[in-house]
């Protein structure tokens, strides 16, 4: 047998215990662990630890396996530039790594600071304006500077990463409002904003958020007998405790719940950090942590751009290890790390935003979420292993989680307040976790200190842009979770007008039994005409008809549209594209290829089918061409007038499920229909 010596092995204290032939080790009490049932009730504790002002790209672009700098699935913006490739006044600037730049800063230590470099606004207004309607095409014009762009990679935020990796990711978690902090954690703890502001709101932008007067979350755990608690230090809690914004705490009497629970402060060790995590190993070791904690760090170690990623990496890890202080809490406990919005940097994925007149999804006529994506790590027993999560999720995900574990322990708390249409887009989080297979004990993490002083990360820079090139993400995939949809959509017909303007209708799906969640999709005119992107909601399969869910829509590319020219893409859940081009005035306009998903003759497994069809006079030669995932092809079919050829593609048995094909036709080089995405078969797969 092996030695095992506390250098090499980074378990639990119990299983250490076990290793070396101890039942315990010394110093350490375990508790009885209790009986397993393989599903969520088995969780124990969830710890909501919500940090500040990160972006996606800006922290885990470079990643490999997450929808990064790699992504082969992006929108275009206006003129044909790639959505990495951002205008920069008269010229243009991609993402480009902090720790490269040609100003530089550094520490008293050598530590490197471009990553305190101080907050770019992120208030309503420039977050729409960068968002742009969902055309993604003016943040560093939003943001005053090409800062948004700047992001760091493994070597610039060590711990973030090899935290990823042991446990699980998710690409798809969005902040709730295009807008500020104190919104965003308004929907955290309470769902929503008041848009129609009955009860103090609408709390919309930075600065609205007190004097509301609805029920929270730790309201509806408190009335419905669940434990609950706020770790923090409330005169150093940079004003990120969301519930100081509402009347009923701010007025609570000091020896209430909501007072003591809500709005008191840990015991005073003489730092922040070490306080919060004392109480939160005190609590643990004492087997009196509450199921549900919300804890709230100070402003040097929440990983605002004032207080930099090394900083909220120690309060991170301090937190981890004080809830590892016991085997059988930790072993028990769900661990959240999320951030409260992207401060100004970049993020290349459009948000999915709800269709006009979507019910308190507006304010003042305008879009107030989803928000950019925001970095969440899910740390448990039941998300060990590296996974990525692309299934769409936001800030009201983590209530969501917590109505249905309540609900699972028969004291069933329920949120009123989270619109029907983010019930529908947004997931409750369950679809990250394996509960019937859990991993237990601490993986193995990279050490951690703080090592930036107030006094120097308040000493604000302005790094500039070392290079402008497009940046790599990391070679290799991720194990990645199975989805709740699986969508499609083709172009359906050509079709005049009363008025003699030509319409092209697309079809958007939700198809089939793996479909059981609603698929928010978004169509851009890349070309042509203006106008959209325009907002889709579809709903599931629906088990009991047999019938998918599916929606349409027609697109005028007549005169002043085109004049019969079209370039239009679809866009959807987990790098979901379609593209359409062509000229309903050229050969092309007799020729459609459409896509559907059955089973694979040969092996009885889900492929990706293409139904190519003529409607013409004449024969038209179909070429279908891969790019990405495999490299064999291309494929060419002759299909005579009138009639119909399909033919079949293993994606699953070949690329893990992954698809990217292009079909032209001869004689018309306006005309193709790109395919790219995902099939789902409802079990682990791999990342794109």
């Amino acid at each position: 047998m092996t030695p095992v010596t506390r250098r090499t092995f980074l378990g639990s204290a119990a299983a250490l215990g076990a290793a070396i032939g101890l039942d315990s080790l010394p110093g350490v009490a375990p508790r009885a662990a209790a009986a397993t049932t393989g599903t969520i009730a088995d969780v124990k504790h969830v710890v909501v630890l919500m940090q500040e002002n990160r972006s996606f790209d800006h922290y885990f672009g470079a990643m490999k396996g997450v929808r990064g700098f790699g992504d082969r699935a992006t929108i275009q913006l206006s003129g044909g530039n790639s959505v990495f490739n951002q205008p920069n006044g008269s010229g243009r600037q991609y993402p480009w790594q902090l720790s490269a730049t040609s100003t530089w800063w550094w520490g008293s230590s050598g530590e490197t600071l471009a990553q305190c470099d101080g907050s770019l606004d992120h208030s309503w207004s420039t977050q729409h304006q960068a968002w742009n309607t969902g055309k993604m095409d003016s943040w560093i014009a939003a943001k005053g500077s090409p800062r948004t762009m700047g992001f760091m990679n493994r070597s610039d935020i060590p711990f973030h990463y090899a935290l990823a990796d042991s446990y699980t990711i998710c690409d798809a978690y969005h902040c709730s409002i295009l807008s500020a902090t104190g919104p965003n954690r308004t929907y955290l703890w309470s769902g929503t904003i008041d848009p129609q502001a009955t009860a103090g709101g609408a709390a919309y932008d930075g600065g609205s958020e007190s004097g509301l007067h609805w029920q929270t979350y730790a309201e509806a755990l408190q009335n419905a007998g669940v434990s609950w608690k706020v770790y923090q230090n409330a005169s150093d809690n940079f004003g990120d405790n969301a519930l100081a914004y509402f009347n009923q705490f701010t007025s609570a009497p000091s020896s209430s719940p909501l007072a003591q629970r809500g709005m008191g402060s840990v015991p005073s060790t003489g730092s922040t950090p070490d306080d919060i995590a004392a109480a939160i190993r005190a609590d643990a070791v004492a087997g009196t942590l509450p199921q549900v904690s919300w804890v709230v760090a100070n402003q040097l170690y929440s990983e605002h751009p004032d207080g930099p990623p090394e900083n909220g990496a120690h309060f991170v890890n301090l937190v981890i290890q004080a809830l590892a202080a016991d085997p059988t809490t930790f072993n028990s406990t769900v661990l959240f790390l999320n951030y409260d919005e992207n401060d100004g940097f970049f993020d290349h994925v459009p948000p999915p935003v709800a269709p006009a007149g979507t019910t308190d999804e507006f304010y003042s006529g305008t879009n107030i979420g989803l928000g950019f994506r925001v970095p969440m790590i899910i740390a448990s027993p039941w998300t060990r292993g590296g996974f990525v999560d692309s299934q769409v999720y936001d800030h009201t995900s983590v209530i969501r989680f917590l109505e249905t574990w309540t609900a699972a322990l028969g004291t069933p708390a329920a949120c009123q307040n989270i619109s029907a249409w983010r019930r529908q887009v947004c997931g409750d989080l369950t679809g990250a976790f394996d509960f019937a297979n859990p991993v237990y004990g601490l993986p193995s993490l990279p050490s951690t200190s703080a090592v930036i002083s107030q006094a120097t990360a308040n000493v604000q820079v302005n790094p500039s842009p070392g290079n402008n090139a497009m940046p790599a993400q990391e070679s290799g995939t991720k194990p990645a979770r199975a989805l709740p949809y699986q969508p499609n959509a083709w172009v359906d017909r050509l079709e005049y007008d009363a008025n003699g303007q030509i319409l092209l209708w697309v079809d958007m799906a939700n198809q089939g039994p793996q479909a059981t969640a609603y698929a928010h999709y978004s169509v851009y005119a890349n070309a042509y005409r203006t106008g959209g992107p325009w907002q889709y909601t579809v709903a599931p399969y629906n088990a009991a008809t047999g019938v998918d869910g599916s929606t349409s829509d027609y697109f005028n590319i007549g005169t002043n549209y085109g004049a019969g020219q079209y370039d239009l893409s679809v866009v959807g859940p987990n790098r979901f594209l379609r593209r359409f081009t062509g000229n309903a005035t050229t050969a092309g306009k007799d020729a459609e290829a459409s896509t559907y998903y059955a089973p694979a003759p040969n092996t009885g497994k889900p492929a990706v089918w293409f139904k190519l069809t003529n409607t013409g006079s004449s024969t038209v030669t179909f070429t279908i061409t891969s790019t990405n995932y495999r490299t064999d092809g291309p494929w060419t079919y002759q299909v005579a007038p009138g009639a119909t050829v399909s033919d079949y593609f293993n994606a699953v048995t070949i690329a893990g499920g992954w698809y990217d094909f292009t079909v032209t036709v001869t004689g018309d080089a306006s005309w193709s229909r790109r395919a790219t995405g995902h099939i789902e078969t409802g079990s682990v797969s791999v990342s794109g």
